[in-house]
C-alpha cells in the first residue's frame, strides 16, 4: 500500500516536503509522509468538482458495483490494515479489527442491500385540499462535494464511513485525516484505487491544520463533515459560515451509565469495563461517568476493580493485548491532570493511575471514586482511560447528574427492568441510550450517530445520515390544464369572502353551515380545481 503520498485524481503526489508520523507504543517515526500545500488542495478540487458532473449521474447499480469492489478490497487488506491501525494509532490488533475495520465491511454491505431505499424518490399526499389535483414527491439530490477532516482515535472507520455514505449520495470527496494518523486515511485511499474508482471521486490530502482550514474554506466544499474536540469544532463552524457550507459536527462526550439495583452483576461488569477502556478510553462514546445505586455499589465496584485488573497492558501487535497505547504524548498528559484535579479535590485511585516503565505513551486503566460535579474528570472529556465512579439513591437523582453536563452523545442504562429503562432514557439528554450495553451502536450502519449540546450538530450513518448529504428536493406537478388556480388575480369582495367561508368550513366547528354558505360562490371552486376532487375528500369537512 501506498502510505506517504496524498491521492489526487486517481495518483499519488509527491510534494518533497514532509512530516512525521509517530509509533506510539515506541514513541519512534512510524514512516515519513509526504505534506500538502494548497497547490495540491486547489489540484484535489478541481479533480472533485470535474468528477462531480459524471458521477452525480450515475445510477444506484454503479455506485453499488463500486461499493461491493470496495468492500473485497477491504476484507482482502484486514489483517494487513488492522496492523496499521495498531502501529500508527496504538489501538490493540484485534480491537482494531472488531471494532474499526470489520464494522467498515459491514456498512459496505448496509448500502449495498437497502441503502437505495432510503434514497429513491418518496411520494407524498397533499393535505390541502384545493392541492389534491396535485403531485408532488421528494427526490435526495447530491450536494456536491464533501469535505472530510477526521480524527486520530478511530482514523480508519470514522473517515471511510463518511467517505462511503457521501459517495453512495453521488457526491465526491476531498478528505484531509489527522495529520496524527495519515497513513491509515491514506489506505482508505488505496482501497478505492485498487477497487477502480473513476478519477476525482475521492480525494486524500495529508497535512496540518492549515490544509483543513484550505478545504472548508475553498469554494467548491458544499458540505463539511468534522469529527473532534468542541474548540475546534467551533472553528469549522465558523470558518464553513463564510462560505454558507453545511456542517456536520461530531465533538466527542462525558457519556454516563446509569447502573440501577436490579441489573445483571456480570454483564454490568464486562460491559462497563469494556465501554471505559477499550481503544484506552480514546473514544467519544467511551463510559466517562458512572453512577451507581447505592444498594449495589459495593458489588459493582468490587466487580469493576477485579475485572481492570486482569486486563492485558501491552504491544498493541500482539493479538492477545487488551489495552495499548495512547496515542499521543499530550493526550496521555492531560489525563494525568483530570487525575490530580480529582485527587486534590478529595478523590481516592483505588486502582492505576501510573505511567508503567516502558516505553510509549501508556497510561494504567485508573479507577477513581468519591467523586464530585467539581471535578474537571466529571465535566470535561477526559479521552483516556479513566473511570470515575458515583453512589445514587434515587432514580431522579442519577437522571440530573447524567444530565449535568454541557455534552450529550450517548449514555448507557444498566437494568432488568423495560419500563424503568425506557422511562429514564427519554429522559435522558444525548443522540444515543443503549441500554444494558455501550458503544457498539456506531458500528450499526442503521443507528444514526451524533449528539446534542457540545455534542455536537446534525447526524451521521443510516438513513438520517444519508439524507444528511443529499438536497432534500420537494417537487409539485400539476398537468390539470385549469387557467387559473382558486388563489390568483384578480382579487375581490367575492373571492375574500368565498375564502373566508372556506376556512370556516375547513376548520371550524360548525363546519356543515358554513359549507352551505359556500354554495353560492361554487364558480370560483368549479373554475378552479375538481369538485370531484373536493367530494373525494369530503371527510376533512365533517
Amino acid at each position: 500500500m501506498e502510505l506517504t503520498k496524498s491521492y489526487i485524481n486517481g495518483k499519488w503526489i509527491s510534494t518533497g516536503k514532509t512530516f512525521k508520523s509517530l509509533n506510539p507504543s515506541t514513541g519512534e517515526v512510524f514512516l515519513e509522509i509526504e505534506e500538502a500545500s494548497e497547490r495540491e488542495v486547489e489540484a484535489a478540487f478541481e479533480a472533485a468538482s470535474t468528477s462531480l458532473s459524471s458521477w452525480r449521474q450515475t445510477s444506484f447499480e454503479e455506485r453499488i458495483e463500486l461499493l461491493s469492489a470496495v468492500k473485497k478490497e477491504l476484507l482482502k487488506n484486514s489483517e494487513e490494515i488492522s496492523k496499521i491501525i495498531a502501529q500508527e494509532q496504538g489501538k490493540p490488533l484485534t480491537e482494531a479489527l472488531a471494532v474499526e475495520v470489520l464494522p467498515s465491511i459491514d456498512a459496505l454491505d448496509f448500502y449495498e442491500n437497502r441503502g437505495r431505499a432510503y434514497l429513491e424518490d418518496l411520494k407524498i399526499r397533499y393535505w390541502q385540499v384545493l392541492f389534491r389535483d396535485k403531485k408532488g414527491y421528494y427526490t435526495f439530490e447530491p450536494l456536491g462535494v464533501v469535505s472530510i477532516i477526521s480524527p486520530w482515535n478511530y482514523p480508519f472507520i470514522i473517515p471511510f464511513l463518511d467517505v462511503i455514505a457521501s459517495i453512495f449520495v453521488g457526491n465526491t470527496v476531498v478528505l484531509k485525516p489527522s495529520s496524527t494518523t495519515p497513513a491509515i486515511g491514506l489506505t482508505i485511499a488505496n482501497l478505492f484505487h485498487e477497487a477502480g474508482a473513476p478519477p476525482g471521486i475521492i480525494n486524500v490530502l495529508t497535512g496540518k491544520s492549515s490544509i483543513g482550514e484550505a478545504i472548508i474554506t475553498h469554494p467548491d466544499t458544499r458540505a463539511v463533515l468534522f469529527t473532534g474536540s468542541v474548540e475546534t469544532g467551533k472553528r469549522v463552524m465558523e470558518l464553513a459560515s463564510r462560505g454558507l457550507k453545511k456542517v456536520i459536527l461530531e465533538l466527542g462526550g462525558k457519556d454516563p451509565a446509569i447502573i440501577f439495583p436490579d441489573a445483571d452483576i456480570e454483564r454490568t461488569i464486562n460491559g462497563v469495563v469494556w465501554g471505559a477502556f477499550m481503544n484506552a478510553g480514546q473514544t467519544c462514546a467511551s463510559i466517562e461517568r458512572v453512577y451507581i445505586h447505592e444498594n449495589i455499589y459495593d458489588v459493582i465496584l468490587d466487580g469493576i476493580l477485579e475485572f481492570t485488573k486482569e486486563l492485558k497492558l501491552g504491544d498493541p501487535l500482539d493479538p492477545d493485548t487488551e489495552i495499548g497505547p495512547m496515542t499521543t504524548e499530550g493526550q496521555r498528559m492531560l489525563v494525568e491532570a483530570h487525575i490530580e484535579d480529582a485527587k486534590e479535590k478529595g478523590a481516592k485511585i483505588i486502582y492505576g493511575g501510573k505511567k508503567p516503565d516502558r516505553p510509549g505513551y501508556y497510561l494504567e486503566p485508573t479507577i477513581l471514586t468519591d467523586m464530585n460535579h467539581d471535578m474537571i474528570a466529571m465535566q470535561d472529556e477526559t479521552f483516556g482511560p479513566l473511570l470515575p465512579i458515583m453512589k445514587f439513591k434515587e432514580t431522579d437523582e442519577a437522571i440530573r447528574l447524567a444530565n449535568d453536563s454541557k455534552y450529550g452523545l450517548t449514555a448507557s442504562i444498566w437494568t432488568k427492568d423495560e419500563m424503568l429503562a425506557r422511562e429514564v432514557a427519554r429522559k435522558i439528554e444525548t443522540g444515543t441510550v443503549t441500554i444494558n450495553d455501550h458503544v457498539f451502536s456506531f458500528g450499526e450502519p442503521e443507528g444514526a450517530w451524533g449528539g446534542v449540546k457540545f455534542s455536537g450538530i446534525g447526524r451521521t450513518h443510516g438513513r438520517f445520515g444519508l439524507l444528511e448529504l443529499t438536497n432534500i428536493k420537494f417537487n409539485s406537478e400539476d398537468f390539470t390544464r385549469r387557467e387559473k388556480q382558486f388563489w390568483w388575480y384578480p382579487y375581490s369582495k367575492d373571492l375574500f369572502k368565498t375564502a373566508h367561508t372556506a376556512a370556516f368550513a375547513m376548520y371550524g366547528t360548525e363546519k356543515l353551515r358554513h359549507l352551505l354558505k359556500l354554495l353560492p360562490y361554487m364558480s370560483y371552486f368549479r373554475k378552479t380545481t375538481s369538485l370531484w376532487n373536493l367530494l373525494k375528500n369530503w371527510k376533512r369537512f365533517f
